[in-house]
């Protein structure tokens, strides 16, 4: 994170994360760890317990149970998708308004990205709720690259609101001198995220073989999720996933269509794989 705000200039102001979120982020880097021992802390953060007690009560998580405490929550979702969803909207609130992002729209094509990674990933027997959380933030330096440059980089975007990936990387660079990976993987890694989540950020736009498994499943997703917003069906999506991702990801492409493409469908309905 040295690095990235020296190339900054000091220009940098990260967003204070709550503690209860810093706690249950350490907690990533632990299996064995139980969420139940921060549940009483969560209660003293009343919107964050309340939006997460809200998820939890979906049709998805809870069917027609009606989850009256976070202590249930967490007997009926478990400990990793609680945890997963703590994490997720706290540090969603910390980004109220930023120039030039309709957060509304920002967010929506990170949770695609964060569904579809989660899929993609339980179909490569990798970490699905690591990938979800990777999903979700890897655009997240793009937020506090506008923060930090809120005078030059939202007018320098103006004409390209639609832009995303590399390209958007490449304009970030012009403008700031470094990207939204580059800073979002130097902030999480703060935060504590695991190497892997990290990893997964800093390297999704260049997701060689050499980058590990979460990083291609994270570039494959940000492809399903520019599909979906499209307006693309299965078939004609997965046709576009780039080959050497699917086999960085150990996914084999043949099978894509049975075992992905109804799951697609649900993500693209605004359900949950």
């Amino acid at each position: 994170m040295d690095q990235v705000r020296a190339a900054a200039g000091g220009q940098l102001a990260l967003p204070s994360v709550p503690r209860v979120v810093r706690r249950l982020i350490s907690q990533l880097r632990d299996p064995g760890a139980s969420v139940s021992d921060v549940v009483d802390e969560l209660e003293q953060e009343p919107q964050l317990a309340a939006r997460t007690l809200r998820i939890a009560n979906s049709p998805y998580y809870c069917g027609r149970r009606s989850l009256a405490s976070l202590k249930d929550a967490v007997a009926i979702v478990g400990t990793d998708t609680l945890r997963t969803l703590v994490i997720s909207g706290g540090l969603e609130a910390v980004f109220v308004a930023v120039p030039g992002v309709n957060l509304r729209q920002f967010w929506l094509d990170a949770t695609l990205t964060a569904k579809a990674a989660r899929s993609l990933a339980r179909l490569a027997g990798a970490d699905a709720e690591a990938a979800f959380l990777a999903g979700l933030l890897h655009n997240v330096g793009h937020l506090i690259l506008c923060q930090a440059f809120a005078g030059t980089l939202p007018a320098r975007l103006a004409g390209a609101r639609s832009v995303r990936g590399a390209e958007l990387a490449a304009l970030e660079r012009a403008a700031c001198g470094m990207d939204h990976a580059q800073v979002g993987a130097a902030w999480l890694d703060e935060l504590g995220f695991p190497a892997s989540v990290v990893d997964a950020v800093a390297h999704h736009l260049d997701a060689g073989p050499a980058a590990g498994t979460l990083a291609p499943l994270l570039a494959l997703a940000t492809q399903v999720a520019a599909a979906i917003e499209a307006g693309d069906n299965a078939q004609r999506a997965l046709l576009k996933l780039d080959a050497g991702l699917l086999a960085a990801a150990s996914l084999v492409a043949e099978n894509l269509d049975a075992r992905f493409g109804p799951q697609y469908e649900q993500i693209a309905a605004g359900g949950e794989p």
